[in-house]
């Protein structure tokens, strides 16, 4: 069988990763990609790194109904069995040992061809194994490389070309509280909305988020509740300015957080549009103040207990 196999730290994985692999299956005679999760990375050294669990529960989750993508744990077992980081080179002369009845080669994205040359073994990795390479949109300066045509690589053309999307990027942008809609697949990004991945556990707007989070549809709480049960008290401008960057609503409900006066206060896309949802959630409001404001709020220690 031939088989594409694709490494890398899918920390988290993304489209670009999914449309590479659609690419390779569609424009070779490949007939399956190896998603192939490192153990740690030669450079990043696991900096920002999700859990193990967490990175390969993102790829199942991405994988699923991909009858011919593969997640293979083959990298991270060999990681721990050498309790080192992995070199392609290594993994690649290891797995062709253990499946010598496959024929591998090994699929990059055009921005890591330049890269390469840093890569441990270069001169040997070139020799040793075919390269596939699928264009991403943007420079095409890598195609230059003398090495692509020394090492007989597949180029795919430039109509196989995938937008160009990092983890760094999707990282970046949570942390920055931008949305990242369309750069995950869907149910990825429930999951990081879920797991709250990429703040780290002490994080103030982690544990808003986490707070907010709690809130059950058809009641509110304030921000002034929300900075008590974050054990910051005098904190709800912060916590306004926090949900202010919310990348994950409505999955984190922070239209549900309204003023103490029992006013709804401010909303990243219109006060009209939060009393709009309040209303659909059951939440009746008038002269953009919430009815019955005391009945439906859900207080500090109400959240810590959830919590």
């Amino acid at each position: 069988m031939k088989i594409a196999l694709f490494g890398g730290s899918f920390n988290p994985v993304h489209n670009g990763h999914i449309k590479a692999a659609e690419a390779v299956l569609k424009n070779t005679a490949f007939e399956q990609v190896w998603f192939l999760p490192c153990y740690t990375h030669a450079f990043k050294k696991n900096h920002g790194f999700a859990s193990e669990q967490d990175r390969l529960e993102m790829l199942k989750i991405a994988l699923r109904g991909r009858k011919r993508m593969k997640l293979s744990l083959f990298e991270i077992e060999l990681g721990k069995k050498n309790k080192k980081e992995n070199r392609t080179l290594t993994t690649i002369k290891a797995i062709r040992k253990k499946y010598p009845v496959h024929d591998f080669a090994w699929a990059i994205g055009s921005n890591l061809v330049k890269e390469m040359k840093r890569w441990a073994g270069f001169k040997e990795l070139i020799k040793e194994t075919r390269f596939i390479v699928v264009p991403i949109k943007g420079s095409e300066a890598w195609r230059k490389e003398k090495w692509l045509e020394q090492n007989n690589a597949i180029i795919l053309p430039k109509k196989a070309s995938v937008k160009s999307i990092s983890s760094s990027m999707v990282r970046k942008l949570l942390s920055k509280g931008k949305p990242v809609k369309g750069l995950v697949p869907p149910r990825v990004e429930e999951y990081i909305c879920k797991k709250m991945l990429y703040f780290s556990e002490r994080d103030f707007t982690r544990r808003v988020y986490n707070a907010v989070s709690k809130i059950p549809k058809g009641k509110v709480s304030t921000y002034k509740e929300i900075a008590i049960a974050v054990g910051k008290p005098k904190a709800f401008r912060a916590v306004g300015n926090a949900l202010n960057k919310n990348p994950f609503a409505p999955r984190i409900p922070c239209h549900r957080v309204v003023k103490s006066s029992s006013e709804i206060g401010g909303f990243s896309t219109g006060a009209k549009k939060k009393e709009k949802m309040l209303k659909k959630e059951g939440i009746p409001a008038k002269n953009h103040k919430i009815e019955n404001f005391n009945k439906s709020i859900v207080r500090a220690q109400e959240l810590k207990k959830q919590n």
